[in-house]
């Protein structure tokens, strides 16, 4: 339990949640643990949120809604495709490195959400994947990308490898985000430019 240091909000639950479900994992914690980690009777908390799945939900859309906040300026900057797709990149690298335990549970416990709230978490989902489809079409487009038969494979491996980044990236690691940003887009870009 939390020492006194101010009112509960419900930005310190959430941010309590996120690491609670970063720990255990969402179906294990319990609203007793989230009200023990911020000092409230788990009654208390919903003076604040309205449901333990209203909690999840919230961070899970949040936490996506960054990285679409970061890469749909990079996206929509009118530079060649090659140097928006290495900016969205390193854009989500960026967000990463500043929500690494909220990325976390977005990307991994977005599933424990009911049927109804996770195609609003889909919706989102599609969102992103549509940014990095953008680049892809118009770098074929221009000629900047190779053309390929099955260009939604190259997306759909982008974001996996991004996605993957949350399971082994440490900002403790020898290696800051920009430089995993700039390793990454180059292996990327290896594969969709021209020869």
């Amino acid at each position: 339990m939390r020492s006194s240091s101010g009112p509960v909000s419900a930005e310190l639950i959430e941010q309590e949640a996120v690491r609670l479900f970063g720990e255990r994992t969402y179906p294990v914690v319990g609203m007793r643990d989230i009200g023990d980690a911020v000092g409230l009777l788990p009654g208390s908390l919903y003076v604040h949120i309205s449901s333990k799945e209203e909690l999840l939900l919230r961070i899970v859309e949040r936490g996506i809604q960054n990285y679409l906040d970061a890469i749909t300026p990079v996206v929509e900057s009118g530079e060649p495709a090659a140097a928006r797709l290495r900016g969205a990149i390193s854009a989500h690298m960026s967000v990463l490195a500043a929500t690494v335990e909220q990325t976390r549970v977005a990307v991994h416990q977005w599933t424990y959400l009911s049927s109804e709230n996770q195609k609003q978490v889909a919706a989102m989902r599609n969102r992103y994947e549509e940014l990095f489809d953008r680049i892809l079409r118009e770098g074929i487009a221009s000629g900047d990308f190779r053309a390929m038969p099955h260009p939604r494979v190259a997306v759909l491996s982008t974001i996996g490898m991004l996605n993957s980044v949350t399971e082994w990236y440490s900002p403790d690691g020898s290696l800051t985000a920009a430089d995993i940003g700039e390793a990454l887009a180059d292996n990327a870009l290896v594969g969709l430019q021209q020869p």
